[in-house]
Parts: structure tokens; C-alpha cells; sequence
């Protein structure tokens, strides 16, 4: 796999992409399977549709914006391997999952955007053959309800009493698989988010992660103003890990994403990332 500063696939949600000469030809990964890893690029690609209804997935978009994705196995109990797991740990391997959709046979896959993993139910359901299984069932979170501001919200900055115990915890929630979540509390996501924010803010100890230079100004509460920046992909939100996420000041972080040498601004981060991370 490539560097996860290497240019990432973009997509248009709602437009219909052909499955071989638009995802697999350009960017890789398995024509068949509903779960398909790219080995070329950071993405997973995600396929729904009614065709899966006879292998007994049964996918539901919610009132939200997220999605309930059933995993892959068309014969038995499901299990978290292959496809399923990386589903399960496309954030920690700075994996981006692209969801599609198909209209209809032979009317190519419409894009309904990207998503970030959130937690995972097992389910009573049958299989190809009508057999009862355990099934596998992901709740995806999209992207852009990652709001950049739920992220440095100064209302939310949690405390911590040092700098190891903030690193253990980010660490740990960015391992969290999501399986014990309640139904009625889907919050895995945004406790990861903030774990590793809370983090990173305070290994940055006031100063901006790419120029060096002090925050620009400080909080209300006192905290120095910085902001976290995902060096693995272009949107806010994903993944979180600590050895993925720097602490900018605003001009950064704008010129990290949209400055005339943004990609190699943040190859500079994820180098120095990798330094201070193991």
C-alpha cells in the first residue's frame, strides 16, 4: 500500500460510477466482492443493493445519515476476517471506506459517500441456503457528520492529568472495536475522535505541529488554540489515530488543505508523525 499522503480517490455522491473501468481498473480491489480492499490505494469499497437480499444481507440507510452494512459470508456464521475485518480496522490502518450503491442490474453503482466504522452488532439471519447464522451487521458513520467543530469545541476539551495517560487512552479508543456499544448510544466514533484530539492538543503543548510556532491566541478557559488535522485524507474526521492526526494552527491547517504546496506541506507532517509516533 501506498503512503496514506498518496492522492486518494474522490468521488461525487450521487453520480454512478462503472464498477470496473471507474473504481477496480483505477484504484484495485476485487470485482465481485461486496467488501473489496484496494492493495494500490488507502480505500475500502463498499457495494449494496437488492442482490445481496439472497445471500440474506439486508443493508439500511437510517433517518441520520448512517448506514447498517451487513458483513461478508454467504455460507454459515459470519466471521471478522477478511472483508468484515477490514471494515473493523480501516481506521487504524488508514483505510477510507467508500460506500456504493446499485440502482438496478446493469446500471453501474451509485456513490452515497464516505464513511467511518462505528460499532458492529451480530444478528439472528439466514444464509444463502436458508440456513440460520449469526450475522455481522456495521454501523457507518458518514464522514461529514464528523463536524470539524465537534472536534475543538472548547466546551468539550476533556481533561487529562499527563501526557501518557492522554496517549494511552487515544490509543486504546482508536483500538476500540465498537462491539459492546448499546443500540440506543452510537457514540464509538465521536469518543475516538475526541480521545485522540484531547491528545494531540496536549502533545502539541501550545505550539503548531507543522511551523512550530505558538497558538495564535488561547480559549476562554485559558487552552492554546490549535486545530487537529487528519494527514490521511482530505476531509476532517478520520481516521484517528495519534500517528495520523497533528495539532495546526488555522493558517496551517488551510494551507495543509488547500495551499498552493499542500501535499507536500503535509507529507512534511506525516514524516514528522512518524517520528514522534512509533
Amino acid at each position: 500500500m501506498p503512503e496514506p499522503s498518496a492522492v486518494l480517490p474522490s468521488f461525487e455522491v450521487g453520480r454512478i460510477y462503472n464498477r470496473l473501468t471507474d473504481l477496480h481498473g483505477p484504484f484495485g480491489g476485487s470485482q465481485r466482492s461486496g467488501i473489496s480492499p484496494s492493495k494500490n490505494f488507502p480505500v475500502v469499497f463498499l457495494f449494496t443493493g437488492e442482490s445481496g437480499n439472497r445471500h440474506g444481507y439486508a443493508d439500511v440507510p437510517l433517518a441520520d445519515g448512517s448506514f447498517l452494512y451487513t458483513g461478508e459470508g454467504q455460507q454459515a456464521d459470519m466471521v471478522l476476517k477478511r472483508g468484515n475485518l477490514a471494515i473493523l480496522n480501516h481506521s487504524l490502518n488508514a483505510r477510507a471506506l467508500h460506500l456504493f450503491q446499485s440502482p438496478g442490474k446493469g446500471k453501474g453503482q451509485q456513490y452515497l459517500g464516505e464513511f467511518v466504522y462505528d460499532s458492529h452488532t451480530w444478528t439472528d439471519a439466514e444464509d444463502t441456503n436458508g440456513a440460520k447464522r449469526k450475522a455481522i451487521v456495521f454501523r457507518l458513520v458518514p464522514v461529514s457528520r464528523l463536524e470539524h467543530s465537534d472536534l475543538v469545541d472548547v466546551d468539550q476539551i476533556s481533561t487529562v492529568p499527563s501526557l501518557k495517560e492522554a496517549r494511552e487512552r487515544a490509543v486504546a479508543a482508536a483500538k476500540a472495536d465498537g462491539s459492546q456499544v448499546g443500540k440506543s448510544s452510537h457514540r464509538t466514533v465521536y469518543e475516538r475522535s475526541r480521545a485522540v484530539r484531547d491528545y494531540v492538543l496536549l502533545r502539541a503543548a501550545g505550539h503548531c505541529e507543522l511551523c512550530e510556532q505558538p497558538a495564535p491566541f488561547k480559549r476562554k478557559g485559558g487552552d492554546h488554540y490549535l486545530e487537529p488535522h487528519h494527514t490521511t485524507r482530505v476531509s476532517d474526521g478520520g481516521p484517528d489515530h495519534p500517528r495520523f492526526v497533528a495539532a495546526l494552527c488555522p493558517t496551517c491547517h488551510r494551507e495543509v488543505h488547500y495551499g498552493e504546496h499542500a501535499k507536500l506541506k503535509n507529507d512534511g507532517l506525516v514524516e514528522k508523525l512518524r517520528a514522534i509516533e512509533p
